[in-house]
């Protein structure tokens, strides 16, 4: 038995060293939430975890600090806090690159006392798409249970790294985190305009199959049929119109919805880009400067 007290010991040291990373947030009433320390006075939470903006107390150490909110993104459930005088370490961070299914990690909560539920990654997805049509890169999926107040804290690895920021949003029954890589270009852009800008045309699609005519023109077998365009959007200021066929965005093949998305991510808001279409039967190139989604 000394091997499993050797190992019990080691898990308890684990979740000691990470707790000093980890703060409760209070910005909701009556449900605390949990925080990751991110850098110098930033703090990492859930955006749920965030109800009121004003009237924001971070807890560590037993002591509590007011906090204001830099940014949030609901699409990935991340919100930014900046806390003064914060000195809790920051929490090392792993990249999904060192993820594989099958590696123990813990769970770790302090929606009051600190918590902790151990586990393993399940999966690691490359791509999930939220009910509201969001999408995420690298969603992580482990057995490890979330509690209540869980949602913010971190996903630890057996070196004590944070893989992920857990989240009740993502689904119920099995726990999720947002990978770290996707915190960080969220947080990046937190920091930086309080907010994610999003590339955004304006156009609602279906994937369908091209004639023959035009597959060996295009070398591609389907492409994105334009069933709705938005009205004052880029799209619609382009000139694109509803029956165009998408074939290609920026040089990304469009061949379905994935390959769309796929290319937006590529450009940045307010570039102008090139749209290939198929318009009947003929294959044309319209320029578009692309939006910015909610805006």
């Amino acid at each position: 038995m000394g091997s499993l007290k050797d190992l019990s010991k080691e898990i308890e040291a684990l979740v000691e060293k990470a707790s000093q990373s980890v703060v409760r947030v209070d910005a909701r009433r009556g449900r605390a939430g949990t925080g990751i320390v991110w850098d110098s006075g930033l703090v990492l939470t859930a955006n749920h975890v965030v109800e009121q903006e004003e009237d924001i107390e971070i807890v560590v150490d037993g002591k509590s600090a007011k906090a204001s909110l830099v940014g949030r993104d609901p699409a990935t459930d991340l919100a930014l806090l900046k806390v003064d005088g914060l000195s809790a370490p920051a929490m090392p961070r792993a990249k999904v690159s060192d993820l594989k299914p099958g590696q123990i990690v813990l769970a770790i909560g302090r929606p009051g006392s600190l918590k902790a539920t151990f586990g393993t990654i399940s999966a690691v997805s490359s791509s999930w798409r939220g009910w509201r049509g969001s999408e995420i890169e690298h969603l992580i999926q482990t057995n490890a249970p979330l509690y209540p107040g869980f949602s913010g804290g971190p996903l630890v690895d057996a070196d004590g790294r944070a893989v992920g920021m857990n989240s009740w949003v993502f689904g119920r029954g099995d726990g999720r985190a947002i990978a770290m890589d996707v915190a960080e270009r969220v947080v990046e852009s937190l920091r930086a305009d309080g907010r994610i800008k999003r590339p955004y045309l304006g156009i609602g699609t279906q994937q369908v199959p091209l004639p023959d005519a035009v597959k060996a023109r295009v070398n591609q077998d389907t492409g994105l049929l334009v069933v709705a365009v938005e009205p004052q959007s880029p799209a619609d200021k382009a000139g694109l119109m509803q029956g165009d066929t998408l074939v290609a965005l920026d040089g990304t093949v469009t061949k379905n919805l994935e390959d769309l998305y796929a290319g937006l991510r590529k450009i940045k808001v307010g570039a102008t880009q090139t749209v290939k279409v198929v318009r009947a039967g003929e294959v044309k190139e319209i320029a578009v400067t692309v939006g910015e989604a909610g805006r």
